[in-house]
């Protein structure tokens, strides 16, 4: 055993308190690492080994509900198991204490207000083991590291959270690990049956996306039960037609490969002599196949289902969820906690009767969006320890999130001054533009600010296109943009001087003078006062015909 520096996780979004707790680290004489997001958080976690995770359950200062730091808590209990977690907070509401207890029932918690440099340093050294003043050298504990990961895994993940759910129907023990292995690497949740009657058992418990089978189910005491894994596929075909199946053999003959393929509705064929990880993946990706989904919220907002419009949900309240969720996503958050869900919509009710409201109403939501499969089996709408999430993977496409990629892509081709090339992009988000967002709930208080913020980056927009066509010389286009742009927004003076630039260039004089006296009345009449020098001299060059600058600012 050597002494080295440890790396330390610190995952808090608040600056202030990232300092401190960082410092703290440092006067250890360790590394902190600092993450201020659950995807910063995650981005770490997947880099680097740690030897402690201090977390912060909430992760914005704004907003009581969030709870990305629970979900931080969870990958870390995840994705590295022997990592120690230390909680720290300014507040602890029952529902966190409730999902930490569950998520991590060892981690202490420290609060803010009662911080104390030697309480924290009494609580590090304790659990990352320094007590003793010696650490584990960092090959060493990477060797560790290593030989958890390739261990045999034999006991289960304890919650879905969300996660594909596999049956494994296999009795020899050998092979039990080598798939469970499989499936933890990969974050599934999973369950392992001897069995056929012990596999019917666990679907009494759980609905599962697919089932991986071996048919020879030989029991050494009973070999007359060989047999026993086709009596299960054909009880699949007929009572779970929904639950797909993937036959995992080493002693299928030629025969049974062909009348498996002929006759039953299996999804693939995995011979033990040639098992990849791969082959696993693919069939859980098979099994758990979601269907298209697009969405519009630039003016009404709109669900496409494999092209097909949803056109009616059988509450609107549960429009009202996907919204919300959406909402949180569109503001760089992730989940919205159920008690948020309540207050936005039933205001008056308390707590216990707002969640028995609240999980119909998200079966609802599921149903309307995806109505060929179980609630419980949502694709889209998603329960992590934090609350609800819409996840947005490889199924989804969504207006917001393509107009904002053509906004970054179009500015960084404008910044190479790739001219041509950042018209094309930023029309194409323009194009995307068709109201403002969420634009039937004006009078909302949950979209106001969201609304704003994205009107705000649309005026941004505009300008940039405005800018790179008078770059190209094309005036026209550029004035209509930034026309555009005063309808966001029509205080923007340099917007203003834009168009008094354009419109000269143009040969349009008068239009550029008419612009500075449009811009002088509202200015006048609204702060009593002229527009800025710069606006005046640029009036001033136009009146008197001198050359001037044919581009943006």
């Amino acid at each position: 055993m050597t002494t080295h520096k440890l790396d330390i996780l610190v995952v808090e979004d608040r600056e202030d308190w990232r300092d401190i707790v960082c410092g703290a680290i440092q006067a250890e004489g360790h590394t902190p690492h600092a993450a201020s997001t659950y995807d910063e958080a995650l981005t770490a976690l997947n880099s680097k080994l740690f030897s402690l995770a201090i977390v912060d359950p909430v992760l914005d200062r704004e907003n009581r509900f969030n709870r990305d730091g629970l979900s931080v808590v969870q990958r870390v209990c995840e994705m590295q198991p022997g990592t120690p977690v230390l909680i720290i907070t300014g507040s602890l509401t029952h529902d966190l204490e409730d999902s930490l207890q569950s998520l991590c029932p060892n981690a202490p918690i420290l609060f803010k207000e009662s911080w104390e440099p030697a309480e924290f340093s009494s609580l590090f050294h304790k659990l990352t083991g320094e007590q003793s003043g010696l650490i584990p050298d960092r090959d060493e504990k990477k060797e560790i590291w290593s030989e958890q990961l390739t261990a045999p895994i034999l006991s289960p993940p304890v919650t879905t959270m969300g996660r594909p759910r596999v049956l494994v129907v296999e009795n020899r023990e050998d092979w039990q690990n080598i798939v469970a292995h499989t499936l933890n690497g990969l974050g599934y949740f999973w369950r392992v049956a001897k069995n056929a009657q012990e596999a019917l058992l666990e679907m009494e418990k759980e609905n599962f996306h697919l089932v991986v089978l071996d048919l020879k189910l030989q029991q050494h005491e009973l070999p007359l039960r060989s047999n026993e894994g086709w009596l299960l596929l054909d009880h699949l075909v007929e009572t779970r037609p929904k639950t797909k199946v993937v036959i995992l053999s080493g002693r299928a003959g030629p025969g049974d490969v062909a009348d498996l393929l002929t006759h039953y509705p299996i999804i693939g064929f995995i011979e033990k002599q040639s098992f990849t990880p791969e082959a696993i993946k693919e069939a859980v990706e098979q099994a758990t196949q979601a269907p298209e989904l697009r969405i519009q919220t630039f003016g009404q907002f709109r669900l496409w289902r494999d092209g097909q419009a949803i056109e009616v949900w059988e509450r609107p309240q549960a429009e009202t969820i996907v919204k919300l969720l959406l909402v949180r996503r569109a503001r760089g958050g992730r989940a919205v906690a159920a008690d948020e869900l309540i207050t936005r919509l039933w205001p008056d009710t308390d707590e216990e009767s707002g969640r028995k409201k609240l999980l119909p109403l998200i079966s609802v939501a599921r149903r309307t969006i995806e109505p060929e499969i179980e609630p419980r089996d949502s694709n889209f709408i998603l329960r992590s320890s934090n609350g609800y999430f819409f996840e947005l993977g490889g199924h989804v496409t969504w207006d917001l999130v393509e107009f904002r990629e053509h906004l970054r892509h179009g500015q960084q081709l404008a910044r190479a001054e790739q001219w041509t090339e950042a018209v094309a992009e930023l029309e194409k988000g323009r194009a995307l533009y068709k109201g403002d967002f969420l634009a039937e709930d004006r009078y909302d208080d949950w979209a106001i600010d969201i609304r704003r913020e994205i009107s705000g980056e649309y005026r941004d927009l505009l300008i940039s296109l405005a800018d790179a066509c008078a770059m190209l010389g094309q005036y026209t286009p550029a004035i209509d943009a930034c026309e555009l742009a005063l309808r966001k927004d029509p205080l923007l003076e340099s917007v203003y001087r834009r168009l008094m630039r354009f419109h000269s260039c143009n040969g349009e004089k008068g239009q550029a003078l008419k612009v500075y006296r449009d811009c002088l009345k509202l200015f006048e009449e609204l702060f009593g006062e002229s527009p800025t020098p710069a606006t005046r001299q640029l009036h001033e060059a136009i009146v008197n015909d001198e050359p001037i600058e044919c581009q943006g600012e």
